[in-house]
């Protein structure tokens, strides 16, 4: 089953080698390495953002900030109105995403229905997934065997079993399962960018 297009929606409020006389890269920290094209969330309520910007700066190269991208998502109305919206519903909406990336020129898009073999194809996908007592964002880059790699703005490049990650993907009434992708009009090239997982990934962050 192709995974189903959503119209507008708001309740969807992670080898050392040494020689001799050679001029060695500078050495990564694990932290670095954990950290490495992750926009890493700078306040609690903010995984939207720092997922968005992940997917925008390390896939097309987009220079925008985390604090630039949450600046605009609260920026509307509602919020300016009503400041602890964000945090009764937890963070922002996918609809908030959706109207931020469409502003910058680019086509923010809500799939449902979705099943892991959707998501592969369509990576890298920004979804929703519950986990330790909360929702949360995490850019889903990839899957290799029984593992999935994500971007997790709250801790950096990480993995899950399969099993593990189906419990957490939120699955909501009637829309199943969700996913986020941005794209540009350019529909030739579907970039993955330096969020292109390599194999060796899914040992790193094991």
């Amino acid at each position: 089953m192709q995974p189903r297009r959503l119209a507008p929606f708001a309740a969807l409020a992670l080898t050392l080698s040494c020689g001799i006389g050679v001029a060695a890269d500078p050495v990564k920290s694990l932290l670095e390495i954990r950290r490495e094209n992750v926009v890493i969330q700078e306040w609690d309520l903010s995984c939207g953002a720092a997922a968005l910007t992940t997917l925008l700066h390390h896939q097309y190269k987009d220079p925008v900030t985390e604090k630039e991208v949450a600046t605009a998502l609260i920026d509307r109305a509602e919020y300016i109105a009503n400041p602890q919206l964000v945090q009764v519903r937890e963070g922002f909406s996918l609809l908030d995403l959706k109207r931020y990336v469409d502003a910058r020129g680019y086509t923010g898009i809500g799939l449902g229905k979705m099943t892991l073999d959707d998501l592969e194809r369509k990576a890298p996908t920004l979804v929703p997934i519950h986990t330790n007592g909360y929702n949360h964002f995490v850019v889903f880059r990839g899957r290799l065997g029984n593992r999935v790699l994500l971007a997790d703005p709250a801790w950096g490049n990480r993995t899950m079993t399969t099993e593990q990650f189906n419990r957490a993907w939120i699955e909501y009434p009637r829309i199943g399962r969700v996913g986020f992708v941005v794209e540009t009009d350019d529909k030739r090239v579907h970039a993955l960018g330096s969020l292109k997982p390599n194999p060796r990934d899914f040992v790193t962050f094991n």
